[in-house]
């Protein structure tokens, strides 16, 4: 039997792969959610799309279960992997513990947020948004809502800062950087993104840490690390995700920042594998869909037996912030170079090149981002 834990985008892609090769084969999904087929990526744009968490299901379990001819359990609890006698042990909603055996296992079980330190007793209600269950708790706080404050200045606290301006709400960003998207792209680029904000009336704290949380009558007081006090109603950490190693560990499989994997998914133990946002795969950890469908492809293939032929696929980071546009394709980390920037208001084209002067990167804002395509073909060329 074939098991899978997760059923995030990772998981269900994969199962959706293998179906394709093989239709028989005995498919086991096991989940801590409900179960429900939805896309992540969604999340941070649908006040804009004016969707309720609902309408962001796209199969419902029974659909799921049908049309991957699979067992799925859901709102289990999976604790413990033992590769000898490759067994998975899980508790039930009861709390009843439970074993299935696998012939091969995909470990799809996703990132975990990053907890800053907070002190005060309002930091216990501090939300995360990090799949479908977080965002039906968020929506459901801010209904009536006005003032958010947004911890990180991320990608993802960038693009729920859009979401919630586009719908009236007055947001606040918080973060020890100095701009916004500082670890993936150059000041410029994060400055034009910042400007395009505080014109929309978004506020900025930065340069400072949130250190404790206070709990008020219908509302929080954020005391920052330069004693300054920000008043919100509702306060989303966006402090980033670290891949779920956890239970691999108990695999002992080798993990890193991630679960170790090579080229084909493959952990140390060659019956296990791993995708989406718990894999590191040759160093590298990838969170966006077009390299999740290229690694269920890759894995339904292992699965059957055949050694898929590995494209190497660009694809850049679109970031969904339509006051300002912006789409990054980072270099390689362990690429030495320089950013070549050009601007022109909010329309930056910066261009990475490495110490052989070749094009390894690149990031565009604005009207720039038309550009995306043709900058592509640079690179494959």
């Amino acid at each position: 039997m074939i098991v899978v834990i997760g059923t995030g985008l990772a998981g269900y892609l994969f199962s959706k792969e293998f179906r394709k090769q093989d239709a028989n084969t005995p498919l086991m999904l096991l989940t801590k959610s409900d179960g429900y087929f939805y896309s992540k990526p969604l999340l941070s744009t649908a006040l804009a799309y004016q969707r309720t968490p609902d309408q962001l299901i796209m199969n419902n379990l029974d659909t799921m279960r049908e049309q991957l001819n699979a067992t799925i359990l859901r709102h289990v609890s999976v604790f413990k992997i033992d590769p000898r006698h490759q067994k998975i042990f899980f508790l039930d909603e009861q709390h009843r513990e439970h074993h299935v055996v696998y012939t091969k296992l995909i470990l799809a079980n996703g990132a975990d947020p990053v907890c800053i330190p907070l002190q005060g007793d309002g930091a216990k209600d501090v939300l995360h948004v990090n799949q479908l269950e977080d965002y039906r708790i968020f929506r459901d706080k801010i209904a009536g809502k006005k003032r958010i404050a947004i911890l990180g200045t991320g990608l993802v606290g960038c693009e729920f800062t859009n979401d919630l301006i586009h719908a009236g709400y007055h947001v606040t960003m918080i973060a020890p950087d100095n701009t916004v998207l500082a670890r993936l792209v150059p000041a410029a680029v994060g400055d034009v993104l910042k400007n395009a904000f505080e014109k929309a009336g978004v506020q900025f704290y930065l340069s400072v840490f949130p250190i404790i949380v206070q709990k008020k009558k219908s509302s929080y007081d954020i005391v920052l690390s330069n004693h300054q006090k920000i008043e919100a109603d509702v306060i989303l950490s966006a402090t980033g995700i670290k891949p779920n190693v956890t239970l691999a560990k108990t695999a002992s499989v080798k993990t890193n920042v991630g679960i170790v994997v090579n080229s084909y998914l493959q952990t140390s133990d060659h019956a296990i594998f791993a995708m989406g946002d718990c894999a590191e795969v040759n160093g590298e950890i990838k969170m966006t869909v077009a390299p999740i469908l290229q690694q269920a492809k890759i894995v339904a293939h292992m699965m059957v037996d055949k050694k898929p032929v590995i494209e190497n696929i660009i694809s850049p980071i679109v970031v969904k912030t339509p006051l300002c546009p912006v789409v990054i394709l980072p270099p390689p980390k362990e690429v030495m170079g320089e950013w070549k920037i050009e601007t022109d208001g909010m329309h930056v084209k910066a261009l990475f090149y490495d110490q052989k002067n070749q094009l390894r990167g690149f990031v565009l804002s604005g009207n720039k981002v038309k550009e995306k395509q043709a900058i592509i073909q640079k690179l494959i060329s």
